[in-house]
């Protein structure tokens, strides 16, 4: 039977604690009551979209867990700027918008009423039940991609997906009920808006924090809090590791989860080094979060590997017209489990879309499995014919960007014959390529650009974002 509602807060007893927000613990009881109180604010009458700004925030937080257990459907987003929230709400129309950006008039798209005061929660405006289309029963969240290659694409995702996975990555990564969790990440995105809902349905807590984890801040916070888990994406361990900290911030953490992007062998042994347990895992917004995840027990022995699939999923490789290939054979990555989307969305329409998706995933993503695990080798989307000989640019980055210890580069087919490799920071980095002549880093000869940028874009969740590469690069 299709769940229609999802309690993130029946995990534990009535005092254990929940939310933390500074000084202020609010525990399950507390929590409990007023979300209730929230949601008979919001009402029951009709299913609603409710668009959440600052979900890090405690009234954030509560209002998703609201929405959530009263069977509606939540938009989380980050602080908007005025365009920024016109544009989520002229496409997904949301029934109630929740958080700052409704208290500014003036910002606030027409059709929607006037501000009104919910418990717990803050100011909400609500639009008219005429000018709304009614959403899917089964509907419980729709989040953004990160976009690296486009501009991201919304993601239709059950109560029952967000129930599963949180269950799986609970066990994967060994949650505790003592456990809390810092949200060391966006809540818009899939992996930052796991880590609260896996430590929640464990029974855990989660410390509300909105600082990078780049920061003194964060970690400064972080252990005021008690936080023995947080989340990273690569490019955010990067930076930790060349701090002369690292060490310090890392060995407070009794866990460390790490996802959204590629993370060189090297990078995770670094890591292994100050943290004790480090989680690598992989996943997609498409999965609600991740679909492997690397044991730490196993990390030495399998070196390279995103690890095996999180309890109740399966991954198979696939060949060019869809049948599966034997073990060791590079072929496109398939995931199937409970925790594949209903389906994407481009409009408020979409939204009353049943399950399209059925439980199968194609990833978009190369690898092969060995030995049960599953080891990554870069984007289908990102094999390219150069000079008549197949590019796979991912693999001409990681080469790259190992030859420079780290240093972040990217690969960009920007003509017909012809790859532009764009290497982060200083022009001294070309010259080690060269040197090391690896200049054609499996490209034709004499189709190699070698460039300078001072910073790749990226997206909010620090994936590089391609379609940005090379405005300000330099040859």
């Amino acid at each position: 039977m299709t769940s229609r509602s999802l309690d993130l807060l029946a995990g534990a007893a009535p005092d254990a604690p929940a939310l933390l927000e500074k000084a202020r613990v609010v525990t399950r009881g507390q929590a409990r009551t007023m979300t209730e109180e929230t949601a008979r604010f919001l009402g029951d009458d009709r299913k609603e979209l409710v668009m959440v700004e600052n979900p890090r925030s405690l009234p954030g937080a509560l209002a998703c867990l609201a929405a959530l257990r009263a069977g509606h459907a939540v938009l989380p987003v980050e602080a908007l700027t005025p365009d920024d929230a016109r544009t989520y709400i002229d496409r997904l129309r949301p029934d109630v918008l929740v958080g700052p950006t409704c208290t500014a008039t003036a910002d606030t798209p027409a059709g929607y009423g006037r501000p009104e005061t919910a418990p717990h929660i803050g100011t909400v405006r609500r639009a008219p039940g005429s000018q709304t289309s009614a959403l899917a029963e089964e509907l419980a969240l729709v989040l953004r991609t990160s976009g690296s290659t486009s501009h991201g694409r919304l993601v239709r995702l059950s109560y029952d997906n967000l129930a599963s996975n949180a269950a799986s990555i609970g066990t994967a990564t060994s949650i505790r009920p003592t456990d809390v969790a810092a949200t060391s990440l966006r809540m818009d995105h899939s992996f930052g808006l796991s880590l609260f809902t896996s430590h929640l349905a464990a029974g855990a807590a989660v410390g509300l924090l909105t600082a990078t984890p780049s920061s003194d801040r964060f970690w400064a916070e972080a252990r005021i809090l008690g936080a023995t888990c947080a989340g990273l994406v690569p490019s955010t361990a990067r930076f930790i590791l060349r701090s002369h900290e690292s060490a310090a911030k890392l060995a407070t953490l009794r866990s460390l989860l790490v996802a959204g992007g590629p993370a060189s062998p090297d990078e995770l042994r670094q890591l292994r080094e100050h943290a004790r347990s480090v989680y690598y895992m992989y996943g997609q917004t498409e999965a609600t979060a991740r679909m492997t995840c690397l044991d730490p027990a196993a990390a030495a022995d399998h070196e390279g590997s995103v690890g095996t699939p999180v309890p109740g999923g399966h991954i198979e490789i696939r060949g060019h017209d869809g049948t599966p290939l034997p073990e060791g054979r590079l072929g496109e990555v398939y995931y199937r489990g409970p925790n594949v989307m209903l389906g994407y969305a481009g409009s408020r329409a979409d939204l009353a879309l049943p399950d399209v998706t059925g439980d199968t995933l194609r990833t978009g993503d190369l690898g092969r499995a060995r030995g049960g695990m599953l080891y990554l080798e870069g984007r289908v989307d990102r094999q390219v014919k150069v000079l008549g000989q197949r590019v796979n640019l991912d693999a001409v980055e990681a080469t790259a960007t190992a030859t420079l210890g780290g240093t972040a580069t990217a690969a960009v087919h920007t003509a017909p014959d012809e790859v532009s490799l764009y290497v982060e920071g200083d022009p001294e980095h070309m010259e080690c390529l060269r040197a090391a002549d690896l200049a054609y880093l499996g490209v034709p000869r004499g189709s190699l650009r070698l460039r300078t940028t001072p910073r790749l874009p990226r997206t909010p969740s620090g994936k590089i974002r391609y379609a940005a590469v090379g405005r300000h690069g330099t040859a």
